[in-house]
């Protein structure tokens, strides 16, 4: 870049001293086109750099969800009814796996269901029969007492003897036994009775839930399209065995209204701060060699991967994170341009200040431009 910028003032001079003769070269002025040239190169050099950043690595990018069946438990592939690189619309059959061993859970839970419903009310018969025996419980301790009462005051009559009073009084005490007995039986039979989430009964409640998860499980044993788009490297074959802890395919999302033609381009921080929504850029790439795309910044990321720390076990090691750098968002005017994902080029954003260096890094751009016709393999 500077050694284009020293040939061109060196060749006006030359055309302006030399060839067209305007003014004749002396010591004094050979010596302020010295000093003024590197000076004047370098102010276009900084103000390019600041004002008018350029970044070589503009790429674009496109939406890959990774497909990864959501099952409990391995299955096997049965049918694999997506083609490679062919078009699918959201909601299409990509692959189904057998669902047999997850119907055999949704059949046995089903069972379970109906016997844990059919248990309710043999919980309420429960505390029915726990009631009636503390009923009958506080009955007998009741005749108990009174009995041993009367006999209480027939020993103070001296009528009976004291063995006779111990006998009766071991009978109360085993009848209040008898009633603690009964009582905890009933809070037992009625906690299980009463035990609900909502209006229902925490057992038949669980068991519900359980199905209902079964009943996803075989509903996910057909695994479909995540979005519009197409399946790339399709390598998953019928007898493979799948789980939900690896993805078995890469399904590549068709762009919205939002993504279609944008570029990410990266920038140094410095002059990453000079960007704003809304300047101009322009976006060249290999692909398309002599041809400038013309566009507008729509995003600028205040966050680099340098900014971001994860929770673990070790102290962050500053040595070893580099200069951030910060994507910038670029939708270029020509929203028919075929843009392959993964696609790489140069960018440069104008800011509006310091024109002449603009100017300069425009030509610059469109030489790259031009390059690329050397470089056509690349």
């Amino acid at each position: 870049m500077m050694a284009a910028i020293f040939i061109t003032y060196a060749a006006l001079i030359w055309l302006v001293f030399d060839k067209l003769r305007l003014f004749k070269l002396t010591l004094p002025i050979a010596l302020v086109l010295a000093a003024v040239g590197p000076l004047f190169a370098l102010y276009i050099l900084v103000s390019m750099n600041n004002f008018h950043p350029s970044s070589a690595d503009a790429r674009v990018f496109q939406r890959i969800v990774q497909v990864t069946p959501r099952i409990s438990m391995p299955g096997r592939v049965l049918e694999v009814t997506a083609q490679p690189n062919t078009p699918l619309k959201k909601g299409d059959i990509l692959f189904r796996v057998d669902p047999a061993p997850f119907t055999f859970e949704v059949e046995r839970l089903k069972a379970l269901l109906a016997a844990t419903q059919q248990s309710v009310p043999q919980l309420k018969a429960s505390l029915d029969q726990a009631t009636a025996a503390v009923e009958r419980a506080t009955a007998q301790r009741n005749l108990a007492q009174a009995e041993y009462e009367r006999q209480r005051e027939l020993f103070e009559k001296d009528v009976i003897s004291e063995a006779t009073l111990e006998r009766f009084l071991r009978n109360k005490e085993t009848a209040e036994q008898a009633v603690a007995g009964a009582r905890a039986a009933e809070t037992r039979a009625r906690q299980a009775f009463q035990s609900n989430i909502g209006d229902e009964n925490t057992a038949v409640a669980q068991v519900r839930q359980q199905l209902a998860q079964a009943e996803y499980n075989l509903a996910e044993t057909v695994v479909r399209a995540p979005c519009d788009g197409y399946v790339t490297n399709l390598v998953l074959e019928p007898g493979t065995i799948v789980s939900g802890a690896a993805s078995v395919m890469p399904f590549v999302c068709n762009r919205d209204e939002r993504n279609i033609g944008v570029v990410v381009a990266s920038f140094m921080q410095a002059p990453y701060l000079q960007i704003s929504q809304g300047d101009y850029a322009e976006v060249v790439f290999p692909m398309y060699p002599g041809r400038v795309f013309p566009g507008r910044v729509i995003t600028t990321i205040d966050v680099a991967s340098g900014g971001q720390l994860s929770p673990t076990g070790l102290v962050p090691d500053a040595d070893k994170t580099g200069p951030a750098r910060f994507a910038v968002r670029i939708r270029l005017d020509d929203d028919a341009l075929r843009l392959p994902a993964g696609a790489q080029g140069s960018a440069a954003v104008y800011t509006g200040n310091v024109q002449v260096a603009g100017i300069i890094r425009m030509a610059l751009m469109r030489i790259t431009s031009w390059t690329n016709y050397l470089f056509f393999t690349s």
